[in-house]
């Protein structure tokens, strides 16, 4: 049976998160009917990750077995003419029996915007609005992060306790343009809430209600409520998957 591997981008602000959640509208629902409808087939979708409700993607990954013999190219224009606007396959290929979506994954890129020049209503479903935050001292905290470490501190007090809780981050950028901040992320893996939370107490060291060392205190402390500032869903990107 060959196996497709998808890149899909979507807007995730009117959808519940990727996982199906009975008939809530979600990412996977609307890719499951949509394959349901082209192929007449229902198909089990393992994607490299779950983004949380409002989270968007520009380079999520999923691969699927399908039994039609149906080229890359037919799959990618089929599967977009059933999906709604705010969801889109931008990539399609075969790929090997052993290839999955998340196991094979190295790495991942998660983006995270911030709208620092006026409060405009029209952006608010892509990047939440801050003011007047010390970038200097947002810097310092972001290097904090870099490097491999325990991040329960910064972890939803829900995550499957079974699961490891140590992660490496290879880079945390902030780079700044002229009416935007612009947070990069990369890793080699991510709990959930971990970004939403970390960057929750980073703006919190902008507004000067913390001094930077605070990262380094909740990576001590391995607790939860320490980190209770989570940013908005809407303004994280799942922005690329990386393989070998």
């Amino acid at each position: 049976m060959p196996r497709y591997k998808c890149v899909v981008s979507y807007d995730g602000y009117n959808y519940y998160g990727f996982q199906i959640q009975n008939d809530l509208p979600t990412i996977e629902l609307a890719l499951t009917k949509a394959f349901r409808d082209l192929l007449n087939l229902e198909v089990k979708i393992y994607p490299s990750g779950r983004t949380d409700r409002f989270v968007h993607a520009v380079g999520q990954v999923f691969h699927v077995d399908i039994p039609n013999n149906i080229t890359p190219i037919g799959l990618l224009k089929g599967l977009n003419s059933y999906l709604p606007a705010d969801i889109h396959i931008m990539d399609c290929t075969l790929v090997d029996k052993d290839f999955h979506a998340r196991f094979s994954a190295i790495k991942k890129e998660y983006r995270y915007y911030i709208n620092v020049k006026e409060y405009n209503p029209l952006t608010l479903r892509y990047m939440p609005y801050y003011s007047d935050l010390n970038l200097e001292a947002m810097q310092e905290a972001l290097k904090l992060l870099i490097g491999k470490h325990d991040f329960k501190g910064f972890a939803s007090a829900q995550i499957d306790q079974r699961k490891s809780t140590i992660k490496t981050i290879y880079s945390a950028d902030l780079i700044e343009h002229e009416s935007y901040l612009e947070f990069r992320f990369i890793g080699s893996g991510f709990l959930k809430y971990q970004i939403r939370r970390m960057l929750g107490i980073v703006v919190e060291v902008g507004k000067k209600h913390f001094l930077p060392n605070k990262i380094q205190e909740i990576l001590d402390s391995k607790d939860p409520s320490d980190s209770k500032y989570i940013l908005d869903g809407c303004g994280l990107y799942l922005y690329k998957v990386y393989y070998e």
